[in-house]
């Protein structure tokens, strides 16, 4: 599992619309044009990557399985074509004064993971949730 935490100067509403709204997600994390944080939505979504060998496109299949606006989003993770199993991934927010504390837990990663691989080993996910993090807050803070 990965899971870390980190704190925003901003208020959870002001997370929780980064975190939430396709305009402002694609600023720091992926762009999903459609996505809606409504529980029994699925969203899909391809990100490209190039190397040396060529590009790499990786289908991402997402489920949201639980909605509490400015506090928890919880969705699926999956890699269809890629890796057979399911992680999932919480969001979770806590105002503290004029910031909010946010927790990211990616549990079940050992069904998604590959160690032969260099976009699916352990090592892959922390460093992409890490720097993903830190683009979070450097976006909201610099609003």
């Amino acid at each position: 599992m990965y899971k870390k935490e980190i704190t925003i100067k901003r208020s959870a509403e002001k997370v929780w619309e980064a975190l939430t709204h396709p305009e402002k997600m694609k600023k720091w994390y992926f762009n999903i044009s459609n996505f809606e944080a409504k529980e029994g939505e699925i969203f899909d979504f391809v990100v490209s990557i190039t190397d040396e060998v060529g590009v790499h496109d990786f289908r991402h299949l997402f489920k949201i399985v639980e909605v509490i606006p400015n506090k928890k989003l919880k969705h699926t993770w999956e890699y269809p074509g890629y890796s057979p199993g399911i992680s999932t991934l919480t969001w979770e927010l806590t105002p503290e004064g004029e910031s909010t504390k946010v927790l990211l837990k990616h549990e079940g990663l050992e069904n998604i993971t590959d160690e032969d691989s260099r976009y699916f080993s352990k090592a892959s996910f922390t460093a992409g949730w890490n720097d993903i993090l830190k683009e979070m807050k450097e976006n909201l803070e610099k609003e």
